[in-house]
């Protein structure tokens, strides 16, 4: 039996390498959390080990990892580590039982290397191939011992028609009975050895389906595109992802299936120098920045390709700059201003320095209120969590109300308020804290862009499973052109900015968040120098 353990040692050996081949192309550019929805439900093993021996992955330990030995001196990894790929079979101290290991030497741009490696038991394996062996056997003896008694007996016509049952039998899955005559023992064992083979061999396909249909189920779950083609670009196997990058229809060939020269030219390259390309691109038709990679699998003569659709990470990244760069000129001006007039307060006479005071106060409430918005903008990102509670609409009026009071009543502020509630005590399963959020960023709007005595109308109607919500002012009001914008972070219209009215340009931004985040939609009317109306739905 070592000839047989050592012919199946290599054959594990083969089969590790090109899972780890395949999870190394799979993994590239994705985050330990995806790792978990792409071989969570996998048969084979697959951990991730760094330098030091430290468990950064384990596909059957997921979130245990830090309770797992050190890796360090594991037979495989220490020989992946020194000459790229390493295999060994040992008993699993965590799975308590004997496992075939293959590690391979995973290097990424910045130098920082670690080991793949791949596992699957060896004992139920072994023990399939005994028995898979011990069966093929007895069968190949038994069918010798048949053509033995079938020459001896001249080919008997009733033996040809007995395997003719046999095989009828076996094809349609149904159990035989015309051989079991006198004399024909021997024929009912065989037929039992090769109904139980048929059985036997069944069930490994049935397992190898299965173990293909997961395969599939996580390449298609995947969101970039995957393509595997040999070496006349011909398709081999391709998910559905990204699928506006593709013609329509059954085409064989990669290059005529793809829709873009740019991705044309990083493919062709590829398959022509047989090395790995990586390069980004940008689709100027589509608006859209990919990553295509296209990896030469030697061991199969194909071509592995993965395209990626990385926009939202440039646009986030842009995202971050603007934010910066606009926080930045948003605090300077007010800390400039209250510098400025500190500085003058010393020597002005004293009936400018009440008027100095009063420019050093309207500036740190403007420093108060930026640093708000950039806070209610952080909670609304590090926190999806909704709060519903009854509560009844007057206690949020109220906390409106206190919060802008100066506001309301430094500009005459006429605010009315029209419930068409269910409940006669003016409850609402509302996020109270959300609610409030969004209702005093509206109404501050309403008397903040305004050049009369603000007159605002909050609507309150309850439908069947939410709460549509409308505010409407007497503002400046803005044009259409700016309505897409108005919802953008920093965004001020332009007569806000040119009358120099205070504001980060958030508050609008901070509504639709919240709204959003709360399960609702927002739509915005207006017309300049009339007002405008935002009406929302929250869900109960």
């Amino acid at each position: 039996m070592g000839k047989i353990s050592e012919v199946y040692g290599d054959a594990a050996k083969r089969a590790l390498r090109e899972d780890a081949l395949m999870v190394k192309e799979l993994t590239d550019g994705y985050e330990k959390s995806n790792f978990q929805d792409m071989f969570g439900k996998v048969k084979k093993r697959f951990t991730l080990i760094d330098e030091n021996g430290n468990i950064l992955y384990d596909s059957e330990r997921y979130t245990k990892e830090d309770e797992m030995a050190n890796h360090r001196n594991r037979e495989e990894v220490k020989e992946a580590f020194e000459t790229g790929e390493g295999f060994s079979i040992r008993k699993s101290k965590t799975l308590r039982q004997n496992m075939a290991y293959y590690g391979l030497l995973n290097e990424n741009v910045e130098g920082e290397k670690t080991v793949i490696r791949t596992s699957i038991g060896y004992d139920e394996e072994i023990k399939d191939l005994r028995a898979l062996l011990g069966t093929q056997i007895l069968f190949f003896v038994i069918l010798n011992f048949a053509i033995y008694i079938c020459y001896k007996n001249y080919l008997k016509r009733d033996l040809f028609k007995k395997i003719e049952n046999m095989r009828e039998a076996l094809e349609s899955g149904d159990e035989i009975k015309t051989i079991y005559a006198k004399g024909d023992i021997w024929l009912v064992k065989f037929w039992k050895v090769v109904r139980d083979w048929q059985k036997e061999n069944l069930r490994n396909i049935e397992r190898l389906n299965e173990e293909k249909t997961r395969l599939k189920r996580i390449i298609k779950a995947v969101d970039m595109s995957i393509v595997l083609v040999n070496e006349e670009s011909r398709i081999i196997m391709k998910n559905d992802a990204l699928g506006y990058l593709y013609v329509n229809g059954k085409i064989d060939y990669f290059y005529k299936k793809v829709k873009y020269i740019e991705i044309l030219n990083i493919i062709n390259k590829g398959i022509k120098t047989k090395e790995t390309i990586k390069e980004e691109i940008f689709i100027s038709t589509l608006k859209k920045y990919l990553l295509v990679t296209i990896k030469y699998l030697e061991f199969k003569k194909e071509f592995l390709i993965t395209i990626k659709d990385i926009t939202r990470s440039r646009e986030l990244g842009e995202i971050q700059k603007n934010f910066i760069t606009n926080v930045s000129h948003e605090l300077k001006t007010p800390l400039t201003n209250i510098k400025g007039y500190l500085i003058a307060l010393e020597d002005a006479p004293s009936e400018l320095q009440k008027n100095f005071l009063e420019i050093i106060k309207n500036n740190v409430e403007k420093l108060e209120n930026i640093t708000m918005d950039f806070l209610n903008i952080s909670k609304i990102e590090s926190s999806k969590i909704i709060n519903l509670a009854p509560v009844p609409f007057e206690r949020v009026r109220d906390e409106i109300e206190k919060i802008l009071s100066e506001k309301i009543k430094k500009s005459n502020a006429i605010i009315n308020y029209d419930f068409q509630l269910r409940d006669e005590n003016n409850y609402m399963n509302i996020d109270f804290e959300k609610t409030v959020t969004i209702l005093k960023n509206l109404i501050e709007n309403g008397i903040t862009y305004n050049n009369k005595i603000p007159n605002i109308l909050v609507t309150l109607k309850e439908e069947d499973d939410k709460y549509r919500i409308s505010v409407k002012d007497n503002g400046i009001g803005f044009s259409e052109q700016e309505k897409d914008n108005i919802f953008e972070r920093f965004y001020r219209i332009d007569k806000a900015r040119t009358s120099n009215i205070a504001g980060t340009g958030l508050g609008l931004s901070i509504v639709k968040e919240t709204i959003n985040l709360c399960g609702g939609k927002i739509e915005v009317t207006s017309l300049e120098n009339i007002g405008s109306e935002f009406t929302f739905t929250l869900l109960k």
